[in-house]
């Protein structure tokens, strides 16, 4: 299992994530963040296969993939 942060103050909601994401675990918020976008959010966590197309090709380097079991709390 995987986990992903999203550093919404770095995000401007290009859609990049959701548009690449294979499994289709990714999705726009219905909100807005700070900067005034729609943020995106992991919808389906068990869809996520770790693949950090997500991570990789994020134009601002907002999001960051780990192994949920690594995830510090």
């Amino acid at each position: 299992m995987y986990a992903i942060q999203i550093d919404e103050r770095w995000c401007k909601g290009c859609t990049l994530c959701v548009i690449s994401c294979p499994t289709r675990a990714l999705r726009m918020a219905g909100r807005f963040s700070v900067r005034g976008v729609h943020p995106p959010e992991l919808a389906l966590v068990e869809r996520c296969n770790g693949c950090r197309l997500c991570e990789l090709l994020c134009p601002d380097f907002a999001i960051t993939v780990t192994e949920a079991c690594c995830v510090q709390r």
